[in-house]
């Protein structure tokens, strides 16, 4: 089961309709297995940071739920 901060990034990337690819690119970082939904990792601080602007928010809205 994803986390809460697993579900706020999958949150964000739906309403931005762009693909892992795409949007690991764009916050150049590498395609991870939390992408999937696996629970055998999650997204780090300076992966979250990079994922921000990408997915139009906020780090501490993915990490926190709250600006």
């Amino acid at each position: 089961m994803a986390s809460s901060v697993e579900r706020r990034v999958f949150e964000k990337k739906a309403e931005t309709e762009k693909t892992w690819d795409e949007i690991a690119k764009e916050a150049h970082i590498p395609l991870r297995s939390w992408m999937t939904g696996l629970p055998i990792s999650h997204p780090t601080d300076a992966e979250l940071k990079k994922l921000a602007p990408v997915l139009n928010t906020t780090y501490k809205w993915l990490k926190y739920g709250k600006e």
